[in-house]
């Protein structure tokens, strides 16, 4: 879920950029919107050590600065009008002296679909980071294992409804899901996850007009509808054995993808993955297996030109010595430098709980 939203994100800035044909019947604009807004949430205690805590319900204060943009390539991107903005936000994550306060301060993208009704629905995705108060601590705050870190990563996406009181004035209600976690860089490592509800109003520094244009068509796939790829990664494992919690890990990747639409691929591949912190437990368990994995990885990506971001599920087919689940989790951000060489970060999860990020190049025939 991390990568989806850093991908969704990344793509959609670049996507809009890129030239298009403009209709000439509306003059262009970028309008400055700002917007205030709170939340009342809900901690999911998705691991049996966050359940001691008990129900925790987080709440929130936060500010925007966007611009909306009310261009051609935007249109003709969605067949939508997107905010592009930064958001800063503070929360109480409702049991102080455990899990603290955060200062939450993102980048996001804001698609808004039916624009010429008074009631329109937008979708939101955000990346950025976290500054959070209270973080592990073996002797002072050994309830903490949502993060050891004070400083993390944040996600969002949300879902919501903006009704129009004026053509500047809008008020806002949604949904949301946040999540902050330091992808592994120090353990113990749950991670924050918090929905909320949503309330808010916005204020556009000019009277919006939003144009009437024709919907897009269907794009089209290229010519060619497969690729295979071949990429090592590596990176670090979010695990801690014994008295170390930092293990090397790096592994191998080989993939099919086949286009099914304009943007989408569905793919499958395989990978071999080295990870020296299940062999350091498998040392101090004194059991006698391989410590590298075997997976099979089944999923879809989404294909922007020079960008694409995957998500896939994987099962293992090679798995010895079973410390986790059989089932995991990977989302992927790539950058394609030319039609064969590209590189990108990969992030590798069982169910919540972040395994590793890694670093990757590969190669596509």
């Amino acid at each position: 879920m991390k990568i989806y939203f850093w991908g969704f994100y990344l793509c959609f800035l670049w996507s809009i950029g890129v030239h298009s044909q403009v209709d000439s019947t509306f003059v262009e604009s970028k309008p400055t919107v700002l917007g205030a807004s709170l939340d009342y949430g809900y901690i999911l205690q998705h691991a049996p050590t966050l359940r001691e805590l008990g129900a925790t319900y987080p709440s929130a204060i936060s500010v925007e600065w966007s611009k909306l943009l009310l261009t051609q390539n935007a249109w003709d991107f969605c067949n939508c009008f997107p905010r592009v903005g930064v958001d800063l936000a503070y929360w109480n994550f409702g049991s102080l002296d455990v899990l603290g306060n955060g200062i939450l301060a993102m980048g996001y993208v804001e698609p808004t679909f039916r624009t010429l009704k008074r009631a329109n629905i937008f979708v939101k995705a955000g990346l950025g980071g976290a500054y959070l108060t209270n973080p592990y601590d073996a002797e002072n705050n050994p309830l903490n294992e949502s993060y050891s870190t004070n400083l993390s990563f944040a996600i969002v996406l949300g879902l919501g409804m903006n009704y129009r009181l004026t053509d500047a004035w809008n008020l806002r209600f949604g949904v949301k899901y946040n999540h902050t976690s330091n992808g592994g860089i120090s353990t113990p490592n749950k991670g924050l996850n918090f929905p909320s509800l949503n309330m808010g109003v916005t204020k556009s520094l000019v009277d919006v007009h939003y144009p009437e244009l024709d919907r897009m068509g269907k794009r089209l796939p290229p010519e060619e509808k497969t690729r295979i790829s071949v990429a090592v990664f590596t990176g670090w494992s979010n695990a801690a054995v014994g008295d170390k919690d930092k293990f090397f890990v790096f592994g191998f990747m080989g993939e099919y993808a086949r286009w099914i639409g304009g943007r989408s691929a569905l793919t499958a591949g395989t990978e071999l993955i080295f990870d020296y912190s299940r062999k350091e437990q498998i040392e101090l368990d004194g059991a006698n297996a391989n410590f590298f994995q075997g997976g099979i990885l089944a999923g879809h990506v989404f294909w922007w030109g020079k960008v694409s971001f995957s998500q896939q599920l994987g099962v293992y087919y090679y798995n010895q010595y079973r410390i986790t689940d059989d089932v995991y989790q990977r989302y992927g951000l790539t950058y394609n430098f030319n039609k064969h060489l590209f590189a990108g970060f990969n992030l590798k999860a069982h169910r919540h709980v972040a395994d590793f990020f890694d670093l990757r190049v590969g190669y596509t025939f």
